[in-house]
């Protein structure tokens, strides 16, 4: 089993963007979550010396209302190469069970699923 644990982590903005794009969305409601998504950055702070500032070009914001939301759009094609194999998807938990006697590798599906 392999579990897409930090998911929202590694959400690529350019990915979700083309997923929403395909959606049947008014255009401002994409140009205002590609606008709340974009522009962001961090810095980071260690031993009292502070990074550069660093653009955000992945992952969701956790806790804000359209967090799961924007995750559901970016799993929602995500299946299996395999019928043998079970993919689990809840929120923002996914996860990839394989069996030992399936007809397609464990690291063939995991490719699949990126």
């Amino acid at each position: 089993m392999i579990d897409f644990s930090e998911a929202f982590n590694r959400v690529d903005h350019p990915t979700l963007f083309a997923k929403l794009n395909k959606l049947d969305l008014p255009p401002h409601a994409i140009n205002w979550i590609i606008s709340y998504l974009s522009g962001r950055s961090q810095i980071l702070e260690c031993n009292s010396q502070l990074s550069a500032n660093a653009e955000i070009v992945t992952s969701i914001v956790q806790g804000s209302g359209i967090g799961r939301i924007l995750f559901g759009v970016m799993e929602s094609d995500l299946s299996t190469m395999s019928n043998m194999n079970i993919l689990l998807k809840y929120a923002d938990d996914t996860s990839l069970l394989v069996p030992s006697d399936s007809d397609t590798d464990l690291v063939d599906e995991f490719d699949n699923s990126e």
